[in-house]
């Protein structure tokens, strides 16, 4: 679960890591009241579950009370990336001299985490990786040592060599980071940027920490909005027991097994597409399930064709074949749908596809360029 930016920078505030003045509003007299106690000027910042907000126009500077009123009314009548806005955190404007990248993420394969720092902070990691390879330290912490002086060090040294002077600040930062990933169960978690101030104080300017989902029961004050999602079809998704996670593309995806999902994704990201969500069905999917689990993908208006991706063992083929005839005859096929199917049934789910006017394929390669080119061309 992906916390917003305001409980990610209170868990930080809470371990001692410094975060801007800032207050939370749920309507626009209150987004006006708090830029007034911040002094006459804000920062509005949309707080929805993802990311690159200021590029979607969800982060607004306002110059005073009036302004700020009327540009949350308008933040507050949008959607970004599918998320109604419910809430703005405003907060206090700050002069940045430098920008810091402070961050990390569970191995599996070192089986600790690892932790993250360059001096190239306020763009993705991604994008730092690719074009300052060499700025980047790694350093993976065991869970049952912790984080030690040495690696909080090196990471601190690497990250501070714009501002030398930083660096036991920030070396107390990082070790703080670790608490807050230990105590908030996290499997990510970053500081992006970390901006030294034209007045010579560090503070986390944005914060993101994703909470394992299977140690919300220890987390009962995010659970509630886990399971209230503001993303109406995650939400619905929920309710009917299929994993959803929606994305920013605009390829629906399905498929049966988490693995194959995920392997789906990647393959539409080969072939030059971008997929609109994560679906698995699970093994042994009836044709209810599948049902579901389509209409919810077609419910998302960015969705401009539905890939279904399935290796038919325990789950049949008859029965995804079935699920996608009963939406069709409810007349909710608006988009093309592309389905590759093979295994247990195939030829039987096949012949059923054909007879609504859907061709299925065996090879999961040609499905999905088909579907990228379909994409495409909406």
């Amino acid at each position: 679960m992906r916390l917003l930016e305001y409980e990610s920078k209170e868990a930080l505030a809470s371990k001692g890591i410094p975060i801007p003045k800032g207050i939370l509003a749920r309507d626009p007299e209150e987004a006006a009241s708090a830029v007034e106690k911040l002094g006459g000027r804000g920062v509005l910042k949309i707080q929805i579950p993802h990311g690159q907000r200021g590029k979607a126009g969800g982060i607004k500077l306002v110059n005073s009370p009036n302004e700020a009123r009327e540009v949350a009314k308008e933040l507050f009548s949008r959607t970004f990336y599918g998320y109604e806005v419910s809430s703005l955190l405003v907060e206090e404007p700050v002069d940045t001299a430098t920008e810091i990248y402070i961050g990390g993420i569970i191995d599996r394969n070192s089986r600790g985490m690892t932790f993250i720092s360059t001096p190239y902070g306020g763009m993705d990691v991604e994008e730092i990786a690719a074009s300052h390879p060499e700025s980047i330290e790694k350093r993976t912490v065991h869970p049952l040592m912790g984080m030690r002086s040495h690696i909080a060090r090196a990471l601190a040294k690497n990250a501070a060599k714009n501002v030398p002077d930083k660096v036991n600040e920030i070396q107390r930062i990082i070790s703080s980071l670790w608490d807050v990933a230990v105590e908030y169960d996290a499997v990510m978690l970053e500081i992006n940027p970390l901006a030294l101030t034209k007045d010579g104080r560090l503070v986390a300017l944005d914060a993101r920490i994703e909470v394992d989902d299977n140690a919300l029961f220890r987390h009962m004050e995010f659970e509630k909005r886990y399971y209230s999602s503001e993303n109406p079809r995650e939400n619905e998704a929920r309710k009917r027991d299929i994993a959803y996670v929606e994305l920013d593309g605009n390829i629906g995806t399905m498929a049966n097994g988490a693995g194959l999902a995920m392997a789906t994704m990647d393959l539409v990201h080969t072939f030059g597409g971008k997929p609109a969500n994560f679906c698995d069905v699970g093994g042994g999917a009836s044709a209810d399930r599948v049902a579901n689990a389509l209409e919810i993908i077609l419910s998302n208006p960015r969705a401009s064709v539905v890939l279904i991706n399935t290796l038919c063992g325990i789950t049949s083929a008859l029965d995804v074949a079935l699920g996608v005839k009963s939406i069709k005859e409810k007349g909710l096929l608006k988009i093309p749908v592309v389905v590759r199917m093979s295994g247990n049934q195939a030829d039987e789910g096949k012949r059923i596809l054909e007879e609504i006017g859907i061709k299925a394929t065996e090879s999961a390669e040609e499905a999905v360029r088909y579907a990228v080119e379909l994409a495409k061309r909406a």
